[in-house]
């Protein structure tokens, strides 16, 4: 349990509409083997009955925690740094209330962090996954998003900017290399990569063996739905992470062509919704792609015809098929 004295590590938990999987994440917690943390646990105005759950299972169990509660829905990025801001121990481990943790995931991590110096920045290891009744699925996820390879540690950015392999559920950050890099961009609606992208670009992040969590695949999640019908949040979050690196040395060719493509998707995307910020991303995705479409549509948002008008004008949306 913590003392009035600074815990090693805060654990910070994120909850919204998780009322069927609350309990197992907090209980995973409380069953830590090292138990030198604070706990912290958000919720993001959920609309189901989990603020209630919470603050009966605190109740009984962690009433020294601090329970952060929305009545309005903050976003996940500035919901962090509202906790992070709160949060008085040297490493950062974060779970959504949809994950679970193995008893040994806190222990693990804080020895491996003892033996290292100030440059590393991230502790990671693995989490095995779960369907939404917590049968187990057969990828670890290191190796679905990574298959084949091994999990790399020390600079990598390289490794990262093709494509996020870290479980955020599974990492111990030091929560200096966060204020360092300037906390979480609350511009986005999702944190994990380029928050990664970020601490690799200046720190080292390093793989502890082992399988420290469980890691729930959920159909109705937030995260899940806007991947599949993603907002103009959403899109314009894509935009604002490959406009932060496309200019950098930091990328391959390769990345750099397929990151600039991801641009114009994200961009085309904005344009499809009418969202303002279409014009700005349109013209950075001709800046890094060269694409016509992008030039055409840039030029037309530049000129006050919105995708309605052309529409009207031409019959269909402009670049369709192109």
């Amino acid at each position: 349990m913590t003392t009035s004295a600074a815990p090693r590590v805060t654990v910070i938990a994120l909850c919204y509409n998780h009322q069927r999987f609350l309990l197992e994440t907090l209980e995973s917690i409380h069953a830590q083997t090292f138990q030198d943390f604070e706990l912290i646990v958000t919720d993001d105005a959920s609309r189901d009955d989990s603020p209630a759950m919470i603050a009966a299972w605190l109740a009984a169990h962690r009433p020294d925690a601090a329970f952060i509660r929305h009545t309005a829905n903050a976003g996940i990025c500035r919901t962090l740094n509202e906790a992070l801001a709160l949060a008085r121990g040297t490493y950062i481990c974060m779970v959504a209330t949809d994950d679970t943790w193995e008893p040994q995931r806190l222990a693990v991590q804080a020895a491996a962090f003892a033996g290292l110096p100030e440059s590393v920045a991230l502790v990671y290891s693995d989490a095995a996954e779960m369907d939404e009744q917590g049968v187990a699925l057969p990828d670890n996820f290191i190796a679905h998003h990574r298959p084949g390879l091994a999990p790399p540690s020390g600079r990598v950015f390289s490794e990262l900017a093709d494509g996020n392999f870290i479980p955020a559920m599974s990492t111990t950050i030091r929560k200096s290399a966060l204020a360092a890099v300037g906390g979480y961009d609350e511009r986005l609606t999702y944190e994990d990569y380029d928050m990664w992208l970020r601490l690799a670009e200046r720190f080292d992040i390093v793989f502890c063996p082992g399988t420290v969590a469980r890691y729930r695949i959920v159909g109705s999640s937030m995260v899940r739905t806007l991947f599949v019908k993603p907002t103009a949040q959403h899109c314009f979050t894509n935009a604002l992470i490959r406009q932060r690196w496309l200019g950098s040395a930091l990328l391959n060719a390769g990345q750099r062509k397929r990151w600039a493509v991801c641009l114009s998707d994200a961009a085309y995307d904005l344009y499809l919704l009418d969202d303002r910020r279409a014009r700005s991303v349109l013209w950075q995705a001709f800046r890094h792609a060269s694409g016509m479409r992008a030039f055409l549509l840039a030029l037309s948002f530049s000129m006050g015809i919105s995708r309605k008008r052309l529409k009207r004008l031409f019959g269909q949306d402009a670049g369709a098929g192109t």
